[in-house]
């Protein structure tokens, strides 16, 4: 209780401040987490995936470190600041969003896949201030962080499918011609429960019974603190296969940026069969 207290009157504090101080206050934190076991949690993870030959992974890893500090504090401004979030169109930049406009005229409603990649939580946020959105979402083993989270994701107008016994809420949604999200990355890499889970099959199943496109976003940084949210065309063929090669590529571009490095780390599956495919 007192940890969520304290919390709070920082968010409150900190979603105020000049963009210039929050830089001052990740890369300090940076600086902490490279003396805790975070730093080899990260880089264990790292090794394991097939980033390009001659990756710097200590760089790799402290600019890793601060985006993580940085998302933690874009996600207390837009919890906390009372107006930010009506700004959001004015710090996203959309590009191919003409693809997710024309699928959504057919009436099948539209899915739409990502990964933890970049500022994702403005991204989520920016789309359910346009359309209506359903996000595919694990709920938390801590009650507390998640009553606290789905309170802000009510506030941002996002409506949550939770991952369990979720199949009808999402075709249900997709009937209505609204939008589901799902972000991939944990059902499609095998890094986490092995090549032959049957979560990787959840959104080709889902795309084949509902009959709804399947749409492809990135997050990406862009200048000036800009966001750049760009959508690709809808997919011929939805398979586990291509949507595992999209996470790849996406982690690949921006490394850095992927959020879940920690959580690889964590993992005892050792998979090969990626070498195989050349990343």
């Amino acid at each position: 209780m007192l940890k969520f207290f304290l919390l709070g009157i920082y968010g409150r504090v900190v979603s105020y401040l000049p963009s210039w101080f929050i830089s001052l206050l990740c890369s300090l934190g940076e600086k902490v987490f490279l003396l805790t076991s975070m730093k080899s949690r990260v880089q264990r993870g790292m090794k394991q995936f097939p980033l390009p030959k001659g990756c710097d992974i200590e760089n790799l890893t402290r600019k890793h470190l601060r985006f993580l500090l940085f998302l933690f504090h874009q996600f207390l401004r837009l919890r906390y600041h009372r107006h930010f979030r009506h700004r959001l169109g004015d710090v996203v930049r959309r590009q191919g969003e003409e693809f997710l406009k024309e699928a959504l005229k057919a009436g099948r409603g539209v899915i739409l896949v990502s990964l933890h990649l970049g500022n994702f939580i403005w991204s989520i946020s920016y789309l359910a201030s346009v359309y209506p959105v359903n996000l595919v979402a694990r709920a938390q083993s801590n009650p507390r962080w998640e009553a606290y989270v789905e309170q802000m994701r009510k506030a941002l107008k996002i409506k949550t499918i939770y991952r369990e016994g979720a199949a009808w809420k999402v075709k249900d949604g997709l009937r209505k011609g609204e939008v589901v999200v799902f972000f991939i990355d944990q059902y499609v890499l095998p890094f986490f429960y092995g090549p032959d889970s049957r979560r990787r099959e959840i959104v080709p199943r889902l795309a084949r019974s509902s009959g709804a496109p399947v749409i492809p976003f990135y997050t990406l940084e862009g200048e000036d603190g800009l966001i750049i949210l760009r959508f690709l065309p809808p997919l011929e063929g939805v398979s586990s296969s291509k949507l595992e090669e999209i996470v790849i590529n996406g982690i690949r571009e921006d490394p850095h940026l992927w959020f879940w490095w920690r959580r690889l780390g964590k993992a005892n599956i050792e998979y090969k069969r990626l070498e195989c495919r050349g990343y």
